[in-house]
């Protein structure tokens, strides 16, 4: 026991079931063979033995000891968890050993385990020092197992996970992770486990919509397969319906804003349904900013919803003192009185209290932050306690509605394990009212302690037994979000299973259906191999090289013989079979393997005769073509020129079987007329005669020969030679055509054939704001089919294309590449070597289809115009965004400009159009236009235009574009912008950093004395927006070239780390952890800088400005505007639109 106690230790939290030990003393080692057992002995209800290997297991001149576990009674699935000791000692002095010690999982699969390199074996031989005596005396020594059977009260202890089924141990199943999604695995195992939140989406009306597009039939989907599947779900089709690619599953998104984003959409499919609302009666409440005076009676107030709360870490030990700090009021005084209406300076309070609690409270822990010493974001390991339950009724406001108790139960812990760089999410669920928790780790489920929930992710210090004076370990896993759940309303929100809709069964039914005869089809591939049989009925309708095709080139109305035929079917029977499907006698035919050669072609290589019939299908392919997936085969039949060994024998080597194609220049038509038989001595053109005959000419007929050599090269034969000389082998092909020295011949007939393809032409329908294209009403005609090869030159195209469209000059059509989506994309400059090649997409981004005749199938745009062709591209295409009245009323006008000139040109033309486009939706009473023109880069105002830039100047990088803004009574017109009168600023978006830019910029004016609520309500008509965008809006204003939200001051709404949480940079591909370094780095800041909106009567914000303006001075302003207006709130309705300038913007930073 003393032995045991000292040197076989157990792991924290492991505790002894049973312990025991035994001796094995051997007296003839020398004549040991090379594996021996020991005796059983028993400890904890299982028989022991050891294995001992003497010279080695598979390692020579080692010592091998291992521990063998034996169940009495063998049951599917035992295993036994031990933690043991392997010793050798001398027989007669004990104190003389070398032992090892490790743990173990027993079962089934590895019912032994121990160590291979126990010990050298001569080291067990010879004693390491002249005082003491070896292990291993007069062929004596003693081997020794101390054991310690630990108890594995949750089943999974030690667990390798090989074959593990987390529905079989836990009844519950995980999610497969698509590459970084971690952290959306949890975040859903969290809200699946919310009966209530289910219930609700089941009740979505989703019955028509499309999973990849609908989130919330995606959702559904997931959850529903969370009930059902036995195997972990796949959340590809939700990402997708989010809009994701392959690649954003490899980039690490925020937890909160993922949580924001999928509540909102949710909440918008809710409306006008019977589970309206539910959303916010599960995790919305209610908070109160205000700020109330101490000596009056006065209090300013804002009451906010949220469907989460932000908690520092940093600087607080348990959760409560982390409510504590959320709702520490702050004291006005001395010079920071607040101005009172009514009252002037007065001493106040300032702080935040709670309204409500939701029934599903969810809390992000702030784990992330920004150093300020070390100039960069780093991860708080800082140790921070949470409880089991947690009453918050000290934390609401003294009119909250304390009917019942405001006791939350932890029912939820999402972890974060790792660095600021790099790190893995799972979490830590608790799915009933029973204190039994899982740790769902993407596809695999576990269930862990209680214990283990609590201490284990606090974070802080690790304690190492026996590691005096070391320094303390840090911990890197520790908790990053929480969810606690009311405990008087936990049996509404996790009870009550609503049923699965209908449609929503019918559609994962039929799936599974799908999936299993993709299995079927995938089983039948192992055991079948497809066979393709040409005859020469398909040969002579083949219009291209070789025999025939054998993909999708071939067209439908000259299919081949295509079936699926078992792999171990004989020869012999599958002739037969092909007989009696194509009417035909076994023994009129023979069949040809066919093989690829070298030059890319497919030729017949010999006959299947003789002992070949008696192999199978599956040895003749592999036996002549094994990186083949499909066998081919040609046949030959049987004529009155056979031999009569014809299905016995293969012809002699001197005798070869050619095929014989002969080109009809009158048609403009190649048909294959038979096969032959030559011999190697023979001349070519010995030939002519028969070549004449099986093309039905006259025998005076001049005939011209070729070879088909290789796809892109056929040539003319020199019929003095003879067959051999000429190169020509069984399989090759030759073509004849009547020799024309003004016919087309043949090599220049297979070049177009290769090159042929089929292009639909179809009408592109200008917008109303594009220059010179044609307006007028006339109905376009149907799509038109072109087949022609696409080396065709461009003006050819242009000219076929203009007769049958009823234009005159063919250089007024235009034509445009089209998109794998159907969309027209650039146009197709004409230049004297264009060619149809050059109106076709890309082949890297497009694999076209097949038509009926098996040519590649594209689609090619063209339009009208009014004006020459020729014209038009000595002209520049600008794209220009025009915004009216409000920014949400926004159009894109392509404008043609001169390249040269200046950009007067461009401001009359986008005028022009601008007043086309009003007096179309307006009539004729459109008053003049007073337009203010600037270029934006990255959605900020990089460039105020006059006029007189050169054209060469602007949109210069690709990245930036023309906004053309209407001046209307909330915008003074141009000549005021440097008057005292008024003056302007400029407003961009945000979110969470002033770098983070988003949407539209726009030009301001504000004016000298007007109050800020004057301001905000011309603000808000200009931006256009919802009452509830504007209600979660932030604003903030500072001097121009800012680059810290530290350098500008909050003047409504909130953009400090109270109300928001950090978001993760998408633009890095990096599993950064979720935080935004200028927003943590100014959080305190703003804190202090944020007025929370009450004093909107007073504050003007010209006299703010100016006040800034005077005490910032280390800022450059980049552009002829003094300061800015920035508003705060998240991207969603310009997300998509920018997408493919965003990701160049990616690129080039």
């Amino acid at each position: 026991d003393d032995f045991i106690n000292t040197n076989v230790i157990l792991q924290s939290r492991v505790e002894e079931d049973a312990r025991g030990y035994f001796h094995w003393d051997i007296d003839n080692w020398t004549q040991l063979p090379d594996r021996v057992i020991s005796k059983t002995f028993s400890v904890g209800g299982y028989d022991w033995d050891i294995l001992l290997f003497p010279r080695g297991n598979q390692a020579a001149e080692k010592v091998s000891l291992y521990l063998e576990a034996k169940p009495r009674e063998v049951v599917d699935g035992w295993h036994v968890c031990a933690t043991f000791g392997l010793a050798m000692s001398n027989t007669e002095d004990p104190s003389t050993f070398k032992h090892s010690l490790t743990h173990h999982r027993f079962t089934a699969e590895e019912a032994d385990w121990g160590f291979t390199q126990f010990a050298e074996l001569r080291d067990v031989m010879a004693a390491p020092d002249s005082e003491s005596r070896p292990l291993l005396e007069r062929g004596q020594v003693r081997i020794s197992a101390f054991l310690r059977v630990v108890k594995d009260p949750l089943g999974v202890l030690w667990h390798n996970f090989h074959n593990y089924s987390s529905r079989k141990h836990t009844g519950y199943v995980g999610l497969r992770n698509q590459g970084a999604t971690c952290y959306m695995n949890s975040l859903l195992q969290s809200l699946y486990f919310t009966t209530e939140f289910r219930n609700a989406v089941y009740q979505i009306p989703t019955e028509n919509d499309d999973p990849k597009k609908s989130v919330a039939l995606a959702l559904q989907r997931v959850f529903y397969n969370l009930q059902g599947s036995d195997d972990p779900v796949d959340t590809t089709e939700l990402t997708k319906s989010f809009g994701w690619d392959s690649l954003e599953s490899f980039m690490q998104h925020d937890v909160q804003e993922f949580n924001r984003v999928l509540q909102d959409n949710l909440e918008t499919k809710m409306k006008g349904t019977v589970v309206d609302g539910a959303v916010a009666r599960l995790f919305e409440g209610k908070m109160k900013s205000y700020i109330r005076c101490v000596d009056v009676e006065y209090e300013s107030s804002r009451v906010e919803n949220y469907y989460d709360i932000s908690l520092n870490v940093k600087g607080c030990a348990t959760l409560r003192d982390s409510f504590a700090n959320y709702c520490e009021v702050e004291t006005l005084d001395g010079e920071n009185k607040y101005q009172a209406e009514g009252f002037g300076l007065q001493a106040a309070r300032k702080g935040v209290i709670f309204e409500s609690f939701p029934p599903v409270l969810q809390l992000q822990l702030k784990r992330f932050e920004y150093d300020f010493q070390r100039d960069a974001m780093v991860k708080i390991n800082d140790r921070h306690e949470f409880p089991p339950t947690i009453d918050l009724g000290d934390f609401l406001s003294e009119d909250a509605d304390r009917s019942q108790p405001w006791t939350y139960v932890l029912h939820g812990v999402l972890v974060h394990s790792g660095d600021l760089h790099s790190g893995h999410y799972f979490g830590l669920l608790r799915p009933t009212i029973e204190d039994v928790w899982y740790r769902f780790d993407d596809d695999r489920v576990v269930p862990v302690t209680p214990g283990e929930v609590f201490e284990e992710y606090y974070g802080g210090d690790l304690a190492v037994p026996g590691a005096r004076g070391r320094p303390a370990v840090k911990r890197f896993t520790n908790a990053y979000m929480l969810v606690y759940i009311r405990e008087a309303l936990r049996d509404d929100v996790l009870g009550g299973e609503a049923p699965v809709p209908a449609h929503l069964l019918r559609r994962v039914q039929e799936d599974r259906a799908e999936e299993e005869r993709r299995q079927r089809e995938r089983e039948e591939l192992a055991t079948t191999v497809p066979v393709k049989v040409v005859s020469d009925a398909q040969f002579s309708r083949h219009q291209a090289f070789d025999l025939s095709y054998f993909d999708q080139r071939q067209p439908a109305d000259n299919a081949l013989f295509v079936e699926r035929m078992p792999r171990d079917m004989p020869l012999r029977a599958f002739i037969a079979h092909y007989a009696a499907r194509t009417g035909q006698a076994p023994d009129s035919f023979r069949l040809w393997i066919m093989v690829g050669r070298v030059n890319k072609t497919v030729r017949c290589e010999a006959p299947l005769v003789g002992a070949t019939m008696d192999l199978t299908l599956a040895q003749v392919l592999e036996n002549r073509m094994p990186r083949w997936t499909e066998l081919r085969l040609y046949c030959e039949p049987r004529t009155a020129t056979s031999p009569a060994d014809f299905l016995e024998n293969k012809p002699s080597s001197r005798l070869s079987m050619v095929h014989a194609k002969f080109f009809d220049t009158a048609l403009y038509q190649m048909r294959g007329v038979g096969s032959l038989y030559v011999q190697a001595d023979q001349h070519v053109r010995d030939i002519i005669p028969e070549l004449r005959a099986l093309a039905g000419l006259s025998p005076q007929t001049p005939i011209t020969l070729y070879e088909e050599v290789k796809p892109a090269l056929v040539e003319e034969m020199n019929t003095a030679l003879t067959f051999q000389s000429a190169e020509i082998q069984s399989g090759d092909i030759i073509c004849f055509q009547i020799t024309d020295a003004d016919a087309l011949r043949v090599p220049a007939f297979f070049d177009e054939v290769q090159h042929r393809i089929s292009v639909r032409f179809v009408p592109r329908t200008p917008r109303a704001d594009e220059e010179y294209g044609s307006t007028g009403s006339t109905p376009e005609p149907a799509p038109l089919v072109l087949t022609a090869s696409s080396k065709t030159p461009y003006d050819q195209v242009a000219q076929w294309l203009a007769e049958r469209v009823d234009m005159h000059d063919p250089l007024k059509l235009r034509f445009y590449t089209v998109s794998p989506t159907g969309q027209p994309r650039q146009a197709v400059r004409r230049t004297p070597t264009a060619a149809l090649a050059d109106m076709l997409p890309n082949a890297m981004f497009i694999q076209p289809a097949l038509n009926s005749e098996g040519l590649q199938e594209f689609t090619v745009m063209y339009e009208r115009l009014e004006v020459d062709i020729v014209q038009i591209e000595s002209m520049r295409s600008i794209r220009v965004t025009y915004v009216g009245r409000t920014m949400r009323d926004e159009t894109v006008l392509d404008v043609l400009v001169p390249k040269a000139g200046s950009v007067k040109a461009l401001m009359e033309a986008t005028y022009a159009k601008v007043d086309q486009l009003l007096r179309a939706q307006r009539g004729a009473d459109v008053q003049p236009l007073s337009l203010r023109y600037y270029e934006v880069g990255c959605h900020r105002i990089t460039n105020i235009l006059t006029g007189d830039e050169l054209m060469s100047s602007i949109c210069t990088t690709g990245l930036t574009e023309i906004v053309a803004e209407l001046c209307t009574s909330d915008m003074l017109p141009t000549s005021a912008i440097d008057t005292d009168s008024s003056r302007h600023v400029e407003v961009f978006h945000f979110y969470r950093g002033l770098t983070h830019a988003h949407s539209l910029p726009f030009m301001f004016a504000i004016l000298p004395n007007e109050v800020w609520s004057d301001t905000w309500e011309r603000l808000q008509r200009k931006l256009g927006m919802s009452e509830m965008e504007l209600k979660n809006l932030g604003v903030v204003c500072g001097p121009q070239g800012v680059l810290h939200l530290r350098q500008c001051r909050v003047i409504q709404g909130s953009v400090s780390d109270r109300t928001e949480s950090p978001v993760v940079d998408q633009t890095r591909a990096s599993n950064t952890p979720p935080m935004d370094a200028d927003t943590e780095a100014n959080a305190s800041v703003m804190s202090d800088n944020s007025m929370n909106g009450v004093e909107s009567d007073t504050l003007c914000l010209w006299d703010l400005l100016q006040q800034m303006k005077n005490d910032v001075t280390d800022v450059i302003p980049e552009v002829g505007i003094a300061d800015i207006l920035a508003l705060h709130h998240v991207d969603r309705s310009s997300r998509h639109r920018n997408l493919h300038h965003e990701r160049a913007i990616r690129i080039l930073n």
